[in-house]
């Protein structure tokens, strides 16, 4: 299966979802509900194994966060959960680099992105959260746009830890910066 979530804007257009990057409050926005499992069970999802031959014309809005903001956010989710309760920063970097971690709220855009383009046509890239409200907007909600999951909690980085975390997203921290203007085109040879 595909690493991508895909949901329909009012005016046709296609939207991905990526953790702490809107997720929730996205979620909220389409679905009134709070619950992640909104887009688990949307009919927007389907097997994508019909597409491949022909991908899909309507644009996909794209929300890059930046990856060190993401991390830290992420971070916090996780801390949340008992499941990972024994994990710290080092020691999540290291399955990450290892290979051994797997999380969604940790999985690089960039590779979200790849895979998008072997269905999408055309994929317009935004950053989040300062083009989130254009983003919306150009897949035509006009409501309010609520801020979900919204942590008070600091989290700092050590610059050792800023650095591993730059490194193992690098694509990602490549992509974030390419972006010079809200809904600007990715072109797949870029990445």
């Amino acid at each position: 299966m595909l690493p991508i979530q895909i949901f329909t804007y009012p005016n046709g257009k296609k939207g991905v979802c990526i953790y702490k990057t809107g997720y929730t409050s996205t979620s909220y926005i389409f679905s009134g509900e709070k619950k992640q499992s909104f887009f688990n069970s949307r009919k927007d999802f389907k097997d994508f194994g019909h597409i491949y031959r022909s991908g899909i014309d309507e644009p996909l809005l794209f929300p890059f966060r930046d990856p060190v903001k993401r991390f830290v956010s992420a971070m916090k989710q996780l801390k949340k959960n008992k499941k990972y309760a024994e994990y710290d920063i080092d020691s999540l970097l290291d399955g990450l680099e290892q290979g051994t971690f797997k999380n969604p709220h940790f999985l690089e855009s960039s590779i979200i992105l790849r895979n998008a383009c072997f269905i999408f046509h055309h994929i317009h890239l935004y950053k989040f959260p300062e083009h989130y409200e254009q983003m919306l907007r150009d897949g035509g909600y006009e409501g309010n746009i609520p801020h979900e999951n919204k942590s008070s909690e600091k989290l700092t980085l050590t610059k050792m830890q800023e650095e591993r975390v730059k490194k193992y997203y690098a694509k990602d921290i490549e992509m974030f910066e390419s972006i010079e203007k809200p809904g600007q085109e990715f072109y797949f040879l870029k990445i």
